[in-house]
């Protein structure tokens, strides 16, 4: 049993440093398009680290939320498709995700992934991950998604949020219930809130 520890505690410490590696990466080329790579991988640990491990989760949080909650240069050289595609799975994975503090984290990689995307005028896959993500939050009764998700896109990216204006009024009239219309309908008020800044911006 305790060689089983030793080798346990063994295992934590070397994924640590590797965590410590990623980290330092991370921070000294923000603008390489390697970074996409480590996005899902830090989200699994986050996910699916278990209670021995909660000293990484904690760690590979604090990687995404420094690395890409506060960085100033992102990706440019970058295979849309490949972007689309993490942000697809991102979405896929918030739309099930197991707590807030997890749907944060997917949200605040959506939010980084959109800034990618908008730099590179691709706005039309991205819009259509947070349609089908409004769609499941509105309809599905088990869906994980919470209006933080969808406000932290509209706060960032309002000229963007805009293109859903549509989407939200349908969703408002389909929701599946009085408590997920009123979550939409404070979406609408915050996008409108906004139209000051969106004509000047536009």
């Amino acid at each position: 049993m305790m060689v089983a520890d030793d080798a346990q505690r063994e295992a934590t410490h070397f994924k640590n440093r590797v965590l410590d590696l990623v980290d330092t990466y991370l921070k000294k080329q923000p603008a390489s398009p390697f970074v996409l790579r480590f996005i899902m991988p830090l989200v699994d640990i986050v996910a699916g680290s278990s209670q021995d491990e909660r000293q990484l989760s904690d760690k590979a949080r604090g990687i995404i939320r420094s690395r890409f909650g506060k960085v100033k240069d992102v990706p440019t050289d970058v295979d849309i498709e490949q972007v689309t595609l993490i942000a697809t799975n991102l979405h896929l994975q918030a739309r099930k995700a197991h707590s807030s503090e997890l749907l944060s984290i997917l949200s605040l990689c959506g939010i980084y992934l959109s800034r990618i995307l908008a730099q590179l005028k691709a706005e039309k896959p991205l819009l259509e991950s947070y349609r089908e993500s409004l769609v499941d939050f509105t309809t599905r009764k088990n869906s994980s998604l919470n209006a933080h998700f969808f406000q932290d896109f509209i706060k960032r990216f309002p000229v963007l949020a805009w293109g859903l204006r549509q989407n939200l009024l349908d969703q408002c009239r389909k929701s599946i219930n009085g408590y997920r219309q009123g979550q939409v309908l404070q979406l609408l008020e915050l996008l409108v809130s906004l139209l000051p800044s969106i004509v000047c911006l536009i």
